[in-house]
């Protein structure tokens, strides 16, 4: 028998192995390349090549936050938007507006739909349940001329709220434990600044959207409320709002909700999205009711703001129980 050096038993070793992988990897792309042939001798693929290829959904389902005050403003603008995107991109499109986040994100996870409208905390949410997911877009808003938007804190006076501090064992209102704005960034604050927010507070109420958020701090429900700070503003621009609403705090400037899409759809397809969405005519898509200067092109990256705010959420409500 053949005596071998050790470095010329590890050089058998390696070519061993790479015929154990090279030559069933032979045989498996040369069963998928074999071809059938029809009655008129055109070659057709094989069962296996047939369902490689991507099934594109003969009808685009989107999921959208409702967010709108009426649903009459809220199927006017879904029709508007159903309208130009079945134009444009030369397919049947349906849209539904869904009034929970969760459910949402759900729709999106499950892959029920293909593309959502969702809040960046929303997206960050779905994104780590699916990472097959991708943001393609979102508003610029008109107030700033950027795709960003700010977070407040909106207390009634009458209430005796003169400051943050005076928060506590108020009534607090916010939006969803998934929004962005309506809950995560003023949590933080509140957090930040010495609250406890499982006993500081009267009570916590959740109220699904940021103008039921308003109308709830209007109405008496509550003492103060965490929404988008447009959303006040719009609000008391229009006179809805006497001066005993007062802005307590706002945030830094965060990422503007994303268009998200399914990477399943195909790189042609998700290509015709994003150039869909940021030629639209301005004012077509103000989906939640604020204004915006139409849209623009955005990535995952761009949410990592939002990732870090989560992670001191986490942490910080972690350390209060």
């Amino acid at each position: 028998m053949q005596a071998y050096s050790q470095q010329q038993l590890n050089s058998l070793i390696k070519r061993q192995i790479a015929l154990i992988v090279v030559v069933p990897a032979l045989i498996v792309i040369s069963t998928g390349c074999t071809t059938q042939t029809s009655s008129n001798n055109n070659p057709q693929p094989t069962p296996s090549i047939q369902a490689s290829v991507e099934k594109v959904p003969a009808t685009l389902a989107i999921a959208i936050i409702a967010q709108a005050s009426n649903d009459t403003d809220q199927q006017e603008q879904i029709r508007s938007l159903t309208e130009y995107l079945n134009k444009t991109l030369k397919r049947p499109v349906s849209i539904q507006a869904v009034k929970d986040y969760k459910r949402t994100v759900d729709l999106l996870v499950e892959e029920k739909v293909q593309i959502a409208l969702l809040g960046p905390l929303s997206y960050i949410e779905a994104k780590r349940r699916n990472p097959q997911i991708e943001a393609i877009a979102a508003p610029i808003t008109k107030s700033t001329g950027r795709p960003w938007y700010k977070s407040a804190i909106i207390a009634n006076s009458a209430s005796g709220i003169k400051t943050l501090n005076d928060l506590k064992g108020k009534r607090l209102g916010f939006t969803s434990k998934l929004s962005t704005s309506g809950y995560m960034f003023p949590v933080v604050h509140l957090l930040d600044i010495g609250f406890k927010f499982n006993s500081d507070f009267a009570s916590v109420q959740f109220f699904k959207n940021h103008k039921n958020s308003l109308a709830a701090l209007l109405d008496g429900q509550v003492d103060a409320v965490g929404i988008e700070f447009d959303i006040y503003k719009q609000a008391k621009k229009a006179g809805k709002i006497n001066d005993y609403y007062q802005v307590m705090w706002e945030s830094e400037p965060i990422p503007q909700s994303p268009i998200v899409v399914s990477q399943k759809l195909s790189p042609q397809l998700i290509a015709e999205l994003k150039e869909a969405f940021i030629s639209a005519p301005i004012g077509m898509l103000n989906l939640d009711g604020i204004p915006s200067n139409g849209y623009t092109l955005v990535q995952d990256s761009d949410y990592d703001r939002v990732r870090q705010v989560k992670k001191q959420l986490d942490e910080k409500l972690a350390k209060t129980k």
